[in-house]
């Protein structure tokens, strides 16, 4: 450790701050990744199919094609509920997206999370407090979202599903977020475009929301160039 002394003459202080300047000069700029953080569940895994074929490996490809430097992370995990995801967020947002070795910074968050609990026939009050509650560690991190709605399976009937339904409008109005009506808009209940499941798009239906999302990113300019 340098040791100034207040009795140095005047001089020998100048060039020992001479010194230090030049020396913090050439310390490099650290580049800070754009990267995208997709949060979800097997929608976002997209499931069934080759990673290759997933949402957030073709929205990377196609923003590549289209001259945008992003990355995309994956934190998903397939079954996953709003309860779920609410139960990572710390650990996702502190590992490498906010470390202090890193010179990662999410960019923006993409977040489609609920389908499960609709399944899963979970309390809609339950539903609205978790996802409001990883809006708000989003925020907290001044984290960009856009923000993705889902639709309610029909058999929990027409008063669950205007419950369930409700939900996302009402929390993006509330937190002021970029808003995609519906993740499975074009592809829902279209039987060329799901799998045997009917649940999980196949590759022809991520590209259509690929699409949908490119739209929303450009539209919203939540991407750069």
């Amino acid at each position: 450790m340098k040791i100034f002394i207040i009795s140095l003459i005047f001089l020998s202080t100048l060039i020992a701050c001479s010194k230090t300047d030049t020396a913090s000069d050439t310390i490099p700029l650290v580049q800070t990744q754009k990267t995208i953080l997709a949060l979800g569940d097997s929608l976002t895994a997209g499931y069934g199919l080759p990673e290759t074929d997933s949402y957030p490996s073709q929205l990377q490809k196609k923003l590549k094609e289209k001259g945008y430097d992003y990355q995309i992370q994956n934190a998903w995990i397939s079954g996953d509920t709003s309860a779920g995801l609410l139960s990572r967020m710390d650990w996702i947002l502190d590992s490498t997206g906010s470390s202090a070795t890193s010179a990662t910074e999410y960019t923006l968050a993409i977040l489609c999370i609920g389908g499960n609990d609709a399944f899963q026939g979970k309390s809609p009050e339950d539903i609205e407090k978790n996802i409001r509650a990883i809006v708000e560690k989003l925020q907290a991190k001044k984290i960009p979202i856009l923000f993705a709605g889902m639709k309610a399976p029909l058999n929990l009937g027409a008063e669950y599903g205007k419950q369930y339904e409700a939900i996302f409008p009402k929390l993006a109005k509330e937190y002021n977020l970029v808003y995609m009506d519906f993740f499975l808009d074009g592809v829902a209940l279209k039987a060329n475009l799901n799998q045997d499941d009917r649940i999980h798009p196949t590759r022809e239906g991520y590209v259509i929301i690929v699409d949908n999302l490119m739209k929303i990113l450009e539209d919203e300019k939540l991407i750069i160039k």
